[in-house]
């Protein structure tokens, strides 16, 4: 095993803190009573393993809640305000249209939109750099087990949200998802730090030879991380309930985002408590204010008796069949975008952060030009529906314009719009190909700029557009068939399935915005048909091409073939002799360990009765931040515990992989087959690095 710093090497502050902590430096700052104090008794630190917390049942339960709740409070402010900004921006588009003329309210929308990208670039770059994209990525990194520093702060989480107002604002083809879920589980981390912090602090007997008893205090990282990723996906559960009013949802979604690898057992019921908590308070604070959760969702409220017939279903699997490989080529296109802006970013990088403000700017200016002047080439057709979902534009008094009805309103209402049963003849096929194409463009075009962005209903709506032209040229076909909604219904969920690479969770959010559980077989036919096409074509989805892109510590459940042909041996980490500890070690020996660049673990060798073996302990930078030891050396010994896994070096890699990837495991040392450290080199140990393209640990 090994000692573990859960700062950076070069983190001054990290070794100051280690040495006043052990008394061999002073700390200038006053000391604070009763703050987070642990209850004085010294004892030996009790190792729980890295699936459990053994936090009370009050203290999980009311982070739970409360996560739950302040999520629900937290949606309920951002869906006002963006609510209330995209009125105004489009009212204010339609009353130049009346007053100056159509081509002068395309100048003016285009500079509201470019005045709202640079607010949010503004704010993103100064106050909430971090923010800058969805988040998603770097939150499976971290629910999968690793760790990632400075993601979960109160500043990213404040930046997090008013940004993604910001961006939803300017009118950029994005959704709120990947934000709302990174922010749901940030809340549930910032509440765990506080309020499970005083239960993992316990005191621990740190006496050397030569020097009086003394006391310190510990952190139990295993566990309060741990209590901290089941609250996150809580979190995060939370988020994705809210956006679609699916409890049920929500929890589909996280179990499937994160892999049941990282899913504890504990997760289930605390998931659908708190799901459901957060959607009823949801409701509760809407129906307050004289509205319904069904204005802010994706929801068909009036389904036929019967949507669809078997007619239909070659129809289905056709879409299915278009949509997979368009999907798989659609990720490839965003990545290939992300690349390019990525390398002309670097190109421009004497000029940061400049660069990536006019960067989205620009087009945010782009898209609302671009929507303004496509809808011009749609017809005017009379209005035979309620007026209010319809955008009227350049059209006149009386009539509305299909093609910015589609564009120039938000996401959530343009996929609420093709889901309709009751407008099959209100958009037609040519005004859903000019939106298409344009939407597609820019979603597309969209990827890397430094903007929050959730790409869940984007993909919704362009699987919506497809299925809708199809439900349109098999309109006539003959009596029976479904009407268009129904087939947009297919069409994104067969979309969707395919760029997230999921089924279930698809299947059950499309289901609940339709209102229709009969439509289950067919969503269900559809995303298996897209999936498996997808999958021959692109052997990841878009969240995991991020994850590899931005080399995001993750260790999927299975091992990579490459490991097949190694062993324990060839995958540890050849550590230099300065970074072993001795059983007690001075001032010296410890700073000397913590200068090493390329160590992130100490293996801590200790003779216990039984002689020769190996032990450690994870130790945190907060370590014994209160303590009365006086001596000169640190005695590594009373830090340690026996290490809970023996790996030899001729292990082989599929089977030490399982203790990373499925057991929790960070760090474990390999030793020979009779209990000595490896020949070749010092301190041969495994440290979870999650980089599957090294394929090492």
């Amino acid at each position: 095993m090994s000692l573990h710093s859960a700062r950076g090497l070069h983190d001054d502050g990290c070794f100051q803190d280690v040495l006043v902590a052990v008394g061999l430096a002073k700390d200038g700052a006053p000391r604070k009573t009763g703050s987070g104090t642990p209850m004085r008794g010294l004892r030996r630190i009790k190792t729980s393993g890295p699936q459990t917390h053994k936090l009370p049942f009050g203290v999980m339960w009311s982070i739970t809640l409360v996560t739950a709740v302040t999520m629900a409070v937290i949606n309920f402010f951002t869906i006002w305000i963006i609510s209330f900004a995209v009125e105004w921006k489009f009212s204010t588009l339609q009353l130049m249209v009346d007053k100056f003329g159509v081509w002068f309210a395309i100048l003016g929308f285009t500079g509201i939109c470019s005045c709202l990208a640079l607010c949010c670039t503004l704010f993103i770059f100064t106050c909430a750099p971090a923010a800058g994209g969805s988040g998603a990525p770097e939150n499976k990194g971290f629910l999968n087990g690793n760790e990632m520093p400075e993601l979960f702060t109160l500043q990213n989480l404040v930046g997090r949200a008013i940004a993604t107002m910001l961006a939803n604002v300017t009118g950029y083809p994005v959704g709120r998802e990947g934000p709302t879920v990174t922010m749901g589980s940030n809340l549930a981390y910032l509440i765990t730090h506080v309020a499970a912090l005083p239960f993992v602090r316990q005191w621990v007997d740190v006496d050397a030879p030569g020097s009086a008893t003394s006391a310190a205090t510990m952190i139990d990282e295993d566990r309060f991380e741990h209590a901290k990723r089941i609250v996150c996906t809580v979190g995060g559960a939370c988020g994705m309930a809210m956006l679609f009013d699916s409890p049920i949802g929500g929890i589909v979604y996280m179990f499937e985002e994160i892999t049941s690898s990282s899913w504890p057992v504990e997760v289930t019921f605390r998931a659908f408590a708190g799901t459901s908590v957060c959607a009823l308070v949801s409701r509760a604070l809407l129906n307050m204010c004289g509205t319904s959760t069904k204005a802010f969702v994706i929801y068909e409220w009036n389904p036929q008796p019967t949507g669809w017939s078997w007619h239909d279903v070659p129809f289905f699997m056709l879409l299915a069949l278009l949509m997979g490989p368009f999907s798989a080529f659609h990720t490839r296109a965003c990545l290939a975008v992300a690349s390019v802006r990525q390398t002309l970013m670097q190109r421009l990088s004497a000029y940061q952060p400049y660069n990536k403000m006019a960067d989205a700017v620009l087009y945010g200016g782009l898209v609302a030009l671009t929507y303004s002047l496509v809808a011009l080439l749609a017809n005017c057709k009379h209005t035979a529906q309620d007026a209010a979902q319809f955008v009227r534009y350049d059209c006149e008094e009386g009539k509305y314009n299909p093609v910015a009805s589609l564009l120039l309103t938000t996401s959530e209402g343009a996929v609420k719009r093709l889901f309709s049963r009751h407008d099959a003849n209100e958009i037609h096929f040519r005004n859903e190909l000019l939106a298409f194409v344009s939407y597609t463009a820019l979603n597309i075009g969209l990827t890397g700029v430094p903007v929050p962005s959730g790409n869940f209903t984007g993909s919704m709506l362009i699987g919506g557009l497809v299925g809708r032209m199809m439900g349109a040229l098999v309109r006539d076909y003959g009596p029976g068939m479904a009407v268009s909604g129904v087939y947009a219904m297919v069409g994104s969920a067969s979309m969707l399935a395919g760029f997230k690479q999921m089924a279930v969770a698809v299947v059950v959010f499309i289901t609940g915005a339709a209102n229709d559980l009969g439509l289950i077989p067919p969503l269900m036919l559809a995303v298996t048909l897209s999936l498996l096409l997808n999958k021959l074509i692109n052997e990841r989805g878009f969240d995991e091409e991020q994850i590899l892109r931005k080399a995001i510590p993750f260790l999927p459940p299975e091992p990579p073939r490459l490991m097949d042909r190694v062993v324990a041996l060839d995958l540890r980490d050849d550590l230099p002799p300065e970074a072993a500890l001795q059983p007690e070690a001075d001032y010296n020996a410890i700073q000397l360990a913590l200068q090493q660049d390329k160590a992130r673990d100490y293996p801590a060798e200790a003779v216990s009765d039984a002689g020769g073996e190996q032990m450690g302990k994870l130790i945190s930078a907060t370590v014994a931040r209160e303590s009365s030891f006086s001596g000169n050396v640190l005695p590594v010994k009373r830090l340690t515990e026996r290490a809970p896994y023996t790996i030899l070096e001729d292990m082989p890699g599929p089977r030490l992989y399982a203790l990373f990837a499925k057991a929790g495991a960070k760090a474990a040392c390999v030793i020979s087959e009779k209990g000595e450290p490896p020949t070749q080199g010092q301190g041969g140990s495994l440290q979870r690095r999650g980089d599957t393209r090294r394929h090492c640990l």
